[in-house]
């Protein structure tokens, strides 16, 4: 009798076990059809202009809707897209490319080679301006060949040709407009520090705007729901030349504070977010979705970092042995921990995963007795007794500029207090941070800007760069003409790291924070993985994943 209570009591565990999993299944099962029909992201703001709909400025859905003639592989070579495949000459001059046939644009127009031509005339002011600098000719071979002839060999041809600003739009879509100087969308990073020469470049330009949002792309851009500063969507391009697209309807709905996009993930109002700069988390964020099993979070490295840099040409600042000593007095384990899953502390001026990171530029270990050791050797004494060094009979009170992260700048005024130098925070919008860079009005700063996002150390390092930091260092000069006209990737990847331990000889970057790419989404959604250099083109292999 005892027997057969077990054994029905046994049976009815079994049956309660076995409908929970079912229930479970299907609860899972109805998530991922519910995301197949809708897939909802949470970012931070809408970045969209009505009315020009440029590549640059649209962000987050632009990787979606517009497609480049190439893609970059985990090694930064590149992999065809648009193009199907391409020749460089020998004297890395004249690259040609076969374009893929059969493909059309969302409005039912052909894309062509006479498109890609369009494109780059019209809007080399804006998403083709790395290019416009180097490119002297674009020609049309035949309907489906296109080629850019240049002024110079550039490393960087492919990287930039890459990036989602350079995505084709329909010719159709683009008109002129009368210029005035103002952008459809967001300013591109360090704009007040361009050379005055680049700026005329872009001025000359004849103005066009993107007037309607038409590309190749796996999704179109869906008008009708578009709610300004609210929620905007992409629906699938049916007729996509490629593999069908996952999702029938993608869309990002705007929740500006991270902790309640956090909220709005774990509850299932949306199913991602993190993504991108616009949607970024705090790590308090991270760690409560980290207690959530429904959640699967992805994580991978920026290329670029950006730098903490001290004026070289401020006393005692121009003195290389203080410079090097400040090194010597922060805890970059301790910056670490400020920082956690965010960003790793690195040496710069590349993150720590590149393709041409320099693996024998480190960071010093942490010893402020060595850097009070060098900071007496050079005159730089405490001799009132106040607890801080002067320099020529004054007090040394330094200001640390930066835009964001003041836990970081508090913790760098701790260390620099502990070896006798007085520091304070000097928080400044982005934008200034920009002048107060370009007129050397600084003594340690975070610049906002991220110079080496395309592995591009001429605009930083070169004393003609775009957005120098004026270095004036005739060697690094040199070695970085001969950097910007290699053709050869294997000779590229020597000279750029050579270019790295003759910055880092300098000791003008004290360290630099290689923000991470980190985001959260519902398990269901499958397993996401990052492009290996966009961020803010992050989401453009999402309409295939797995």
């Amino acid at each position: 009798m005892r027997t057969g209570r077990i054994m029905v009591i046994s049976l009815l565990f079994s049956i309660l076990f076995f409908l929970g999993c079912t229930e479970r299944v299907e609860e899972e099962s109805g998530n991922k059809q519910h995301m197949l029909n809708e897939l909802k992201i949470g970012t931070g703001w809408d970045a969209t202009r009505p009315g020009d709909y440029e590549p640059f400025g649209m962000w987050e859905p632009a990787c979606l809707i517009y497609e480049s003639l190439v893609n970059l592989d985990e090694d930064c070579r590149p992999v065809p897209c648009l193009a199907d495949k391409w020749e460089v000459s020998d004297d890395g001059l004249v690259y040609t490319f076969s374009l893929h046939k059969g493909i059309r644009f969302h409005d039912g127009t052909p894309f062509n080679a006479n498109a890609v031509k369009i494109n780059f005339e019209r809007l080399g002011g804006k998403n083709w301006q790395a290019l416009k600098r180097v490119v002297k000719q674009i020609k049309v071979r035949d309907e489906f060949t296109v080629q850019f002839i240049l002024s110079r060999p550039d490393p960087l041809f492919f990287m930039h040709l890459a990036g989602s600003g350079c995505g084709i739009v329909a010719p159709g879509a683009i008109e002129a407009k009368i210029s005035n100087n103002k952008s459809g969308g967001l300013s591109m990073p360090g704009a007040t520090r361009i050379k005055p020469e680049a700026k005329e470049m872009k001025d000359k330009a004849k103005s066009y705007v993107v007037t309607k949002a038409i590309g190749t792309g796996p999704y179109k851009w869906d008008e009708e729901s578009y709610r300004r500063g609210k929620s905007f969507s992409v629906v699938r391009n049916d007729d996509y030349w490629q593999d069908k697209p996952v999702f029938k309807k993608i869309t990002w709905v705007v929740i500006p504070d991270p902790s309640a996009r956090t909220i709005a993930l774990e509850s299932g109002e949306i199913e991602m977010t993190g993504q991108s700069p616009n949607a970024s988390l705090t790590e308090e964020n991270i760690i409560a979705l980290k207690r959530n099993d429904k959640i699967r979070l992805s994580k991978a490295n920026n290329w670029g970092a950006r730098l903490v840099i001290v004026n070289h040409k401020r006393p005692p600042f121009d003195n290389i042995n203080v410079r090097r000593a400040l090194r010597y007095a922060i805890d970059y384990n301790g910056l670490q921990t400020v920082f956690g899953e965010l960003a790793t502390v690195c040496p710069g001026p590349f993150g720590p995963n590149t393709p041409f990171t320099d693996p024998a530029v480190k960071l010093p270990q942490y010893n402020p007795e060595k850097t009070e050791a060098i900071l007496d050797q050079e005159g730089l004494l405490d001799t009132n007794g106040d607890g801080f060094r002067e320099y020529n009979g004054k007090t040394i009170e330094i200001g640390i500029l930066t835009s964001k992260n003041t836990a970081m700048g508090v913790l760098l005024c701790e260390y620099l207090e502990k070896v006798g130098i007085k520091a304070r925070l000097r928080p400044k919008e982005s934008g200034v941070i920009f002048q107060v860079l370009d007129q050397m009005d600084y003594d340690i700063a975070v610049d906002p800007n991220i110079p080496s996002f395309y592995l591009d150390l001429y605009d930083t390092f070169h004393s003609h760069g775009r957005w120098s930091i004026h270095l004036d260092n005739p060697k690094i000069d040199k070695l970085l003409d001969w950097y910007m006209v290699c053709s050869d990737y294997e000779r590229f990847k020597q000279l750029s790291k050579q270019i790295q331990e003759e910055i880092h000889k300098q000791a003008v970057i004290l360290f630099a924070i290689n923000e991470s790419k980190l985001a959260a989404y519902h398990k269901e959604l499958g397993e996401f993985v990052f492009p290996p250099e966009e961020w803010v083109g992050a989401l453009q292999e999402i309409w295939r994943i797995k």
